[in-house]
């Protein structure tokens, strides 16, 4: 019987090779249409494919095809790439395969997409097995503070877990080191590597460093945030210095689950910027509601009223341990509700630590900035990356108040970033994350259990 991984691994290819530097090899596109055919053949005796889904299956070849044929036209500048997202159906009301399909025949994906699924891959910005031969100076593991929640992974698989990218400085030259944590499906290399990876390094200030998630994110979101846990109080004590962090969806609740359960990272980190996040988790949540692959652990812990949004948000756990930076979108597809006064994304400031909760449609409204940005293109929104650079640059939050509106609400993208890199962050959560959620295993039936430190 034909494994669904090697159906997905072709998938994966299609994100990865985009985001790889390294040369194509010769097209063998002809290969794809060939393995789609195949599992067509082989689905009526996997039992968690519906015949539903093997028709969609067959549409996105045909969407594939065509658009290798020329049908489709990929889009050719960034506004008609924004009137495309805008025009693309409600995610509630379609399966992700449909909109993968809507993705290609609304011409956001290129045309040369089936050479570049078979081209060279740099899988290491994504590896889970990397040598980070430095110690602290003073032991972070098992605990950095006696209140530190204990690890159920060993030190080794958890620093293993971290990429440091061959040109990051320590903490030198005033770059400070700025973590990178992914969402949920999405390997962090390829989520970042359209946006922040080199935005962040083409700076002077900040220097962008990442921890990859076994699974992707998909497990249980406690055994995720160890992950988070360990990355900061690791960065931070390498360098000799605070670090900033970065998350874009479920990762904000990752570290928010580890700012109140391993309170040593509080002390690492300068500022907190999620993206999109669901910090009261989201209506999204009927996915779950029948056995399906698409219901694994992390999704199923994301409902808005699961235990673990609960255990979160309790004894003020809804408010800021360290200075916050939110943005988010309230035309997200994914997290709802994201608009004020009670979107997911808002982070309440009990501890006066400072926090900054920004809809981007009301800092720049009517304006470009403040256009249709989904839940996986607030990636590349560019108030949401002024910010940062203001909360990075100054004491506190993000404010508002620094920025010249005038100039950054006119923007479609931050300034060094372009069209390739809008279409390639859509690509990877809207292709990739799909197809990577239904390679996890079989639904979840059950939220899993609190650990016994909550």
């Amino acid at each position: 019987m034909m494994n669904l991984k090697t159906i997905l691994l072709v998938f994966y290819q299609i994100v990865s090779t985009i985001s790889s530097p390294l040369p194509l090899v010769p097209s063998q596109s002809q290969n794809f249409p060939e393995t789609l055919h195949n599992l067509q053949d082989n689905a009526e005796g996997l039992l968690y494919l519906s015949k539903g889904i093997i028709q969609e299956t067959i549409l996105l070849e045909t969407a594939l095809t065509d658009l290798q044929n020329g049908k489709y036209k990929p889009v050719s500048t960034l506004k008609e790439a924004m009137a495309s997202l805008a025009s693309m159906p409600n995610a509630s009301d379609h399966t992700a395969i449909e909109i993968a399909t809507e993705l290609i025949t609304r011409g956001l994906a290129p045309t040369n997409i089936l050479d570049i699924l078979n081209g060279l891959t740099d899988s290491q910005i994504n590896s889970i097995y990397n040598d980070n031969p430095r110690n602290p100076e003073e032991p972070i593991y098992p605990k950095r503070n006696p209140e530190d929640a204990p690890y159920d992974k060993t030190e080794d698989e958890l620093r293993s877990a971290i990429h440091i990218p061959h040109n990051f400085q320590y903490g030198a030259n005033g770059k400070r080191p700025v973590l990178l944590v992914p969402g949920t499906s999405d390997p962090t290399g390829t989520t970042y590597y359209f946006s922040y990876e080199k935005l962040l390094a083409d700076t002077d200030f900040a220097d962008p460093v990442w921890v990859n998630i076994p699974d992707h994110s998909l497990g249980d979101i406690q055994i995720v945030s160890e992950y988070v846990a360990y990355a900061i109080n690791y960065i931070s004590a390498i360098s000799k210095t605070k670090t900033g962090v970065i998350s874009w969806s479920q990762g904000g609740i990752d570290v928010q689950w580890a700012l109140k359960y391993w309170p040593s990272t509080r002390d690492a980190i300068e500022d907190f910027m999620p993206i999109s996040p669901d910090f009261h988790g989201t209506l999204f949540e009927y996915i779950c509601l029948f056995p399906n692959r698409l219901c694994t652990p992390s999704i199923r812990q994301q409902g808005y009223e699961s235990n673990l949004i609960h255990a979160l948000r309790k004894d003020d756990g809804d408010s800021a341990y360290v200075p916050t930076t939110s943005v988010y979108s309230g035309v997200d597809e994914v997290v709802q509700p994201q608009s004020d006064p009670n979107a997911s994304g808002t982070m309440n400031d009990v501890r006066r630590v400072g926090v900054t909760n920004t809809q981007v449609q009301l800092a720049c409204p009517g304006k470009p900035a403040g256009g249709f940005y989904t839940h996986e293109a607030m990636l590349v929104n560019p108030i949401a990356y002024a910010l940062f650079v203001d909360a990075l640059t100054h004491d506190g939050p993000g404010n508002l108040s620094r920025i010249d509106l005038d100039t950054v609400c006119n923007q479609i993208v931050p300034p060094r970033l372009g069209l390739d890199d809008l279409l390639g962050t859509e690509a990877m959560a809207l292709i990739y994350g799909t197809v990577d959620t239904l390679s996890y295993g079989e639904s979840e039936p059950k939220e899993p259990p609190l650990k016994d430190y909550v």
